[in-house]
């Protein structure tokens, strides 16, 4: 009982939409139910659809409650129903809303609800973005990408790799990553020797890191086949930059 009177005088003193717990929840509700039906729906959909939702659903039930229950009050009191006396009341309602929209709703969607909703869009972008980011920082370099599908189609007999863009764009549904720069890296290591004869330095010792990395990953998955190809990948590599 005391939570229902909580909530409806959370209700007649606008203090509901306004309630950052509130914003929060509708927020991510409506990014999730909208993500899964809408492929590519965003952050800046979901704000725009709680503004729209402020000013058509809460302030409309808001002022259609208030307004509803001072006529029923006034009418109780009154003790008339006649069309003048209705068509007053009317009217009474119709001058309020202007004041109530520049003294209350307004400045409360100004000064409270929009911050507080900006807020919450901006956390919840900074998440994703750091989300992202460390998604990025896991995967693994495109060479070794490559390196470790080199191995698997090998090890596997499929034998299918091939070094055209067709196959990169094949690559980049596997592993998210730009076709072009899947390309570069199979043209580096699978491609001719031309396109290695200016790996020097700094260049072979990154090339090193990333079969390192590709036998860390099947020393992991414990993959000796694996391992064995990539040897005979390494040596055949680096024999031709000598």
């Amino acid at each position: 009982m005391k939570d229902t009177v909580r909530k409806l005088g959370s209700f007649l003193t606008f203090e509901y939409p306004l309630q950052i717990a509130n914003i929060s929840a509708q927020f991510f509700s409506i990014q999730l139910k909208q993500q899964i039906e809408i492929p590519g729906w965003g952050a800046t959909a979901t704000r725009q659809k709680l503004i729209s939702d402020y000013w058509f659903i809460h302030v409309a039930r808001h002022f259609a409650l208030m307004f509803g229950f001072s006529t029923g009050i006034s009418l109780g009191i009154h003790g008339s129903f006649e069309n003048q006396y209705l068509l007053s009341v009317l009217v009474a309602g119709i001058l309020c809303y202007p004041v109530l929209y520049f003294f209350h709703y307004r400045p409360y969607f100004s000064a409270t609800f929009l911050p507080r909703l900006e807020t919450i869009k901006e956390a919840y972008e900074r998440r994703e973005l750091e989300q992202m980011e460390k998604c990025r920082k896991a995967q693994l370099p495109n060479p070794t990408l490559i390196m470790i599908h080199y191995a698997i189609d090998k090890a596997s007999g499929i034998n299918a790799m091939q070094l055209n863009e067709r196959f990169a764009g094949c690559l980049t549904k596997l592993y998210g990553v730009d076709p072009r720069s899947l390309k570069s890296s199979m043209d580096m290591l699978l491609g001719s020797s031309i396109k290695r004869k200016d790996l020097k330095g700094r260049g072979r010792t990154e090339i090193s890191n990333r079969f390192t990395e590709a036998y860390q990953f099947f020393e992991e998955l414990g993959f000796p086949k694996a391992i064995e190809i990539l040897r005979s990948l390494e040596t055949t590599f680096f024999k031709t930059i000598q």
